[in-house]
């Protein structure tokens, strides 16, 4: 079984098809599919053969035979092509890592957008009904986080999934969605463009499930445990005690992926799942540097902002205010005076500079290094 979740090879069309086609039986999942594979030996053998050799429950049998009678290769290479979809298998080497080394990976996935690798992808999870305070601070973590070259991972649903995606692409980061429905269902109806502009960000939208399933509530567990999966940490951010995050925060805890959350109002009932997460263990997410310390992402990124700033020209004056200011942390023009023994307007002009040379950011009166242009 390890040989076939893990063992990147290429394999022909017609088996991707084949595997499709068994990951769409109903009441199948990846591991009776892991387990058939390791019998027969491919998809296409197990499709094509005899139904009672398979040794299944009566059950599981009959949604065999029921799904090869309807089951359409064809409409399948169709649709791939009308939506601009790529069937992405757990033998080919464009399959997720991170999603592959969990227990239970999904045999196909159905990806809009380039393929994404990447070690720092952090889930961002809520509350559709999340207030004021949950909805600005994912907006925040998106758009945080990316500067880190993090990618944000969440369901595109309403709430905080989509301040989060907003917030990656507002920081010029990239963001996947991964939905509880077939590619050619777009949940909830108004993200469509929200999800275009994803994808034309070079993010990404997919999904386990085949075209023509609607967006059914049973369905958004497996889509939580893919988020999961595909997420290096998951960080809640505003959820009630009965919220669907908490399960994908169950689900990263299952396989031993780090869980955030964001410490929320004791009036709040949307905070009780996430204070309760706090309470129980989980660790509490008030910056970004939270998450890039914990993985080692911000020494990473200040050896690449040391190159970086060796590649522009600056001045003494310059380059002693430059290494002071860092890219988790913002200050005000008059601490960097103070900490530089420097009058306040040559910090005014000196921060001007820098900012013109792409290497500070100012944020409501605060400076701080890009990272941004530091990852370019």
């Amino acid at each position: 079984m390890k040989e076939v979740v893990n063992g990147n090879r290429p394999i022909s069309q017609e088996e991707r098809i084949y595997l499709a086609a068994l990951a769409s039986v109903h009441g199948w999942g990846p591991a009776t599919i892991r387990k058939l594979l390791a019998r027969f030996g491919t998809a296409e053998d197990i499709w094509l053969g005899p139904a009672e050799r398979l040794t299944l429950s009566p059950t599981a049998l009959e949604a065999f035979s029921a799904q090869r009678r309807i089951f359409d290769g064809e409409k399948l290479l169709r649709n791939l092509e009308t939506y601009g979809v790529t069937l992405i298998t757990w033998y080919d080497a464009d399959y997720p890592a991170l999603l592959r080394e969990t227990c239970n990976p999904p045999p196909v996935l159905y990806w809009r957008g380039p393929a994404l690798q990447s070690e720092r992808t952090v889930a961002v999870v809520g509350s559709r009904r999340a207030g004021p305070y949950g909805l600005n601070a994912a907006q925040l973590i998106g758009t945080e986080l990316v500067q880190f070259e993090a990618v944000i991972v969440s369901g595109g649903a309403r709430g905080i999934d989509t301040k989060a995606h907003e917030g990656a692409l507002r920081g010029g980061g990239r963001t996947i969605v991964v939905t509880g429905c077939g590619q050619d269902r777009i949940y909830p109806h108004e993200n469509r463009k929200l999800f275009e502009r994803i994808i034309d960000g070079g993010g990404a939208v997919c999904s386990e499930f085949p075209f023509g399933i609607e967006p059914l509530a049973q369905n958004f567990p497996r889509r939580n445990r893919v988020i999961a999966g595909l997420s290096r940490c998951t960080v809640v951010v505003e959820a009630d005690i009965r919220s669907g995050a908490l399960i994908t925060a169950d689900f990263a805890l299952e396989e031993g992926r780090d869980v955030f959350a964001v410490p929320g109002s004791i009036f709040s009932r949307t905070s009780r799942g996430t204070n309760g997460l706090l309470r129980n263990g989980a660790q509490a997410y008030t910056a970004a540097s939270d998450v890039a310390g914990e993985y080692g992402w911000i020494e990473a990124i200040a050896q690449e902002s040391g190159s970086a700033a060796a590649a522009v020209s600056l001045s003494d004056e310059e380059t002693r205010l430059w290494e002071i200011l860092r890219t988790d942390e913002a200050v005000s023009a008059e601490e960097l005076a103070m900490r530089t023994n420097m009058a306040a307007d040559a910090v005014a002009r000196l921060l001007l500079s820098l900012q013109l040379k792409d290497i500070v950011d100012m944020k409501g009166g605060m400076y701080m290094r890009s990272a941004k242009s530091c990852l370019k």
